[in-house]
């Protein structure tokens, strides 16, 4: 039996998680990987080409609970002998916790034990203590290779020899098969809105104070943009973090302003109809940050609301001149659509060839175990 590779990250049918995930699966056909889900989303994950997905349900929890009394490993001290190789994949994956232990003792046991560990697609933080980063800089160095996407981040662990920096993922998405098109002659805007009241450890905690004042400024946006002809369709990314809750609240504040507008919500839990939909509108409003990134890939005009670093650090690196407010910094917005950017054609070409380099050493890999 060929071994498999062990996926890790936030897979909770987030939409930029799941882009991670589709593009890896879709550029290693051959390779077969797996994924440990909650048993409620294993059904949405086993539609994805070369992934076995082991459902986290009552049997995997109390047996995981029970292995966890001879080994911190837990259940994976039985699944070792099922993989050669580990990919952790996602953004915001290394916030610093409340308290120690400060690396998690899964990713621990993982790494001391399966014979190969990447990092792809990340970056680092928000961190407050030195201790913290002085641990994750000996994690990376004993691991085989880490990529992070902004430079920031890159330049923290920079002086490690198996440590470098590539453009988002998703940026590389254009390569895979995604079956996007651009048939539709409406006039729309994509609205990705969030809850900046929903609490996460990824996240700035004051920001939960500029839930009310972001919530105002975006619907004074899509008001504009109705008063402009647009359509409005809501995108939500994470049901899990309340984005369609929030998308909803906003949608019947609108409708009570602009009775005749026409305002949706896209509810389904596909990636190619919400990157389709993205793909073919005209404008877009991004608070998600792969919002974001898909209006840098499709060449859509875009206003960003910045929420997080993650993004802040990201617009910095590859298109300063983004259209954008920032929560955490800015006070006032004056809304203007002719201001609304977004990166030009020939810089993307360049930014998704290198984004390809999120995958170096694990290319790296592959191609010794080729060489043999």
């Amino acid at each position: 039996m060929h071994k498999k590779i062990l996926v890790k990250g936030y897979f909770k049918r987030n939409l930029g998680d799941d882009l991670f995930l589709k593009v890896l699966t879709e550029r290693y056909p051959e390779r077969q990987f797996e994924v440990i889900v909650d048993a409620e989303n294993a059904g949405y994950y086993s539609t994805f080409n070369n992934l076995h997905v082991i459902k986290r349900n009552f049997i995997f929890k109390a047996l995981n609970k029970l292995l966890s009394l001879f080994s911190i490993g837990g259940i994976y001290s039985v699944l070792l002998y099922r993989y050669f190789a580990v990919i952790e994949i996602g953004g915001s994956i290394f916030p610093q916790p409340m308290k120690e232990p400060f690396i998690e003792k899964e990713r621990m046991f993982l790494s001391n034990r399966i014979d190969h560990y990447f990092v792809i697609g990340s970056n680092f933080g928000p961190y407050s203590s030195k201790k913290f980063l002085d641990e994750y800089k000996n994690f990376f160095r004993e691991i085989d290779g880490t990529v992070f996407r902004d430079k920031k981040s890159f330049s923290l662990f920079k002086k490690l020899d198996n440590v470098r920096y590539s453009p988002d993922v998703v940026l590389g998405m254009g390569n895979y098969n995604l079956k996007v098109n651009n048939t539709t002659q409406t006039r729309y805007a994509v609205i990705s809105a969030i809850d900046l009241g929903f609490k996460d450890i990824s996240r700035n905690t004051a920001i939960t104070n500029k839930k009310v004042d972001y919530e105002k400024k975006l619907l004074n946006v899509i008001l504009d943009l109705i008063d402009h002809g647009y359509e409005i369709l809501f995108v939500p990314f994470s049901k899990t973090q309340n984005d369609l809750g929030v998308s909803a609240e906003l949608k019947e504040r609108i409708e009570r302003l602009r009775p005749t507008s026409k305002i949706s919500i896209l509810k389904e839990d596909n990636i190619e109809k919400k990157v389709t939909v993205i793909k073919n509108s005209s404008l877009i409003i991004s608070t998600r940050y792969h919002a974001m990134i898909l209006g840098w890939l499709y060449n859509i005009n875009q206003l960003v609301f910045i929420y997080s670093s993650k993004t802040r650090n990201v617009i910095n690196d590859l298109f300063p001149e983004q259209y954008c407010y920032d929560l955490e910094n800015n006070s006032s917005l004056k809304f203007e659509i002719n201001k609304m950017n977004t990166i030009n054609s020939k810089d993307i070409n360049e930014i998704k060839k290198k984004a390809e380099q999120q995958f170096y050493y694990f290319d790296q890999l592959l191609m010794e175990l080729k060489n043999k």
